[in-house]
């Protein structure tokens, strides 16, 4: 009984933590002094938001977080590293050349992960591999995180088919925190599931 209530605690703080992590990115975001304090700002939130995303995917999985701090990490990383396809548009290494640009860079297409989470999830019934299988989930949990925070001020760019309308703060923020409860029922659907001590079917991630 106490496991379950501090599991549905921890669950509550994760999903508010994402919410207020997002807020206070923005607020940095909109406050911050210059451009490349903004940048570091903006991409910080980025981070912290895929690492909370996937952590509370880990604890919905009923998993221990500290046997899950790869993939947590890999979620950290991959959602901060999307932002280096500014400086690949841009040719240059340089803050206002990167958030500069004249259309958005390729990374920031949400077909991309899209296409990529379904190849490595054929590659993965292939190969029988659950390292692909988790691979696609961390990548679509970081380039989705990502791109639903950017979406506030483009919308979402499923090319070639165009974007979405800007999506509105409120909605963004609910979709920021519902993100890993829908990724979680998403991956629960799918093959690879280890048993627990007590036959409960639990997703390796």
């Amino acid at each position: 009984m106490l496991c379950c209530e501090r599991e549905v605690w921890l669950r509550a703080f994760l999903t508010c933590a994402i919410g207020a992590c997002s807020m206070l990115g923005d607020l940095g975001l909109k406050y911050g002094k210059s451009a490349p304090e903004r940048a570091v700002f903006d991409n910080a939130t980025h981070a912290t938001v895929g690492g909370l995303t996937w952590t509370l995917i880990v604890v919905l999985s009923r998993k221990p977080i500290m046997r899950s701090l790869n993939a947590i990490f890999s979620c950290f990383l991959l959602a901060s590293f999307i932002d280096l396809d500014h400086f690949i548009a841009a040719h240059s290494w340089h803050i206002h050349d990167a958030t500069h640009l004249d259309k958005r860079p390729f990374l920031h297409c949400t077909t991309v992960p899209i296409v990529l989470w379904i190849l490595f999830i054929l590659l993965s019934s292939i190969f029988h591999s659950p390292e692909f299988q988790q691979a696609s989930w961390i990548m679509l949990a970081a380039f989705l995180s990502h791109h639903i925070r950017d979406g506030t001020r483009r919308g979402l760019w499923f090319c070639p088919f165009g974007s979405t309308r800007p999506i509105p703060y409120y909605l963004y923020v609910s979709l920021s925190m519902s993100l890993p409860y829908l990724l979680y029922w998403l991956l629960s659907l799918h093959t690879f599931t280890e048993k627990s001590d007590s036959n409960v079917s639990l997703i390796d991630v």
